[in-house]
């Protein structure tokens, strides 16, 4: 059985900037267990027509599907040329049609140039708080997190030199915590790239949950066997490479003959008691 959402007397309704990965699965159980804040929602910001390889879109709607929440979309639109300003409407929106107040986001630190949390300043002007539970959090800890509290992570991107293609679909367990925590402690050899930060900050790699303790169950995906290579991406520096995995729903065996006229007998008989 699930997690019961803690509820306090007063409640502000609160969405949840979803990708799908540890971190926002992390801000979810975060505010769920905050007495303050009412989860009614998950949101998946994105470019109009992106194409989600990290983060796949089918994923997000089957953790949606299990968690019992509603999975909503703002599109911003490719023609945009005010990032920020799709951005705050797309908030507003949020705020107008579902009473949206508060956005939980796992973010941990701040992103490339910027010099503020990005829903933080968003939502000043959207009418929105922002809700940041792991910011400046542990790197390590947060992934103790994960293990203790019973998340099933697998990486969905992994960047060289600190990965290879043998990392994308592995689970995140004690043995590649251990790992991780070796690449964390020194920069990769022959390459000028930074140690690893822990938490995949700087886009070393990503993460997709397919199970938590507010999940009604496992999200039930395939993997494909082989990692699926990238070239060509916006951030891809010369010698990066990077890999992705595909994931797929698990398809619904059809019931067979006898199984059916077994399902046909079982629903007559149930008529007849009627």
């Amino acid at each position: 059985m699930r997690e019961v959402q803690a509820l306090g007397a007063t409640t502000s309704n609160t969405a949840v900037s979803w990708t799908g990965g540890k971190d926002c699965n992390l801000a979810l159980l975060a505010a769920w267990r905050d007495p303050s804040l009412r989860v009614t929602a998950l949101v998946c910001f994105r470019p109009e027509d992106a194409l989600f390889r990290a983060h796949p879109i089918v994923l997000m709607e089957a953790q949606a599907e299990v968690l019992d929440l509603p999975l909503l979309h703002v599109i911003i639109p490719r023609d945009s040329s005010d990032y920020k300003a799709a951005y705050v409407t797309g908030m507003r929106q949020l705020r107008e049609d579902h009473g949206i107040v508060v956005m939980a986001t796992g973010d941990m630190d701040l992103v490339g140039s910027m010099s503020r949390n990005w829903i933080e300043e968003c939502g000043e002007e959207a009418g929105i708080a922002a809700f940041l539970p792991l910011w400046h959090a542990d790197r390590a800890g947060c992934l103790l997190q994960l293990l203790t509290e019973g998340f099933a992570v697998r990486f969905s991107c992994v960047k060289s030199p600190w990965f290879d293609a043998s990392w994308v679909g592995r689970t995140i367990d004690q043995e590649t915590f251990a790992a991780m925590q070796a690449m964390a402690a020194a920069p990769p050899a022959g390459s000028d790239a930074k140690a690893l930060d822990l938490g995949g900050e700087r886009g070393e790699y990503h993460t997709m949950c397919f199970d938590g303790p507010l999940y009604a169950h496992s999200v039930e995906m395939e993997l494909e066997d082989e990692a699926t290579e990238i070239r060509d991406q916006p951030g891809q520096k010369a010698g990066e490479r990077w890999w992705t995995i595909r994931v797929r729903p698990v398809a619904k065996e059809e019931p067979s003959n006898k199984e059916r006229a077994a399902l046909k007998k079982s629903f007559y008989q149930s008529m007849i008691a009627d």
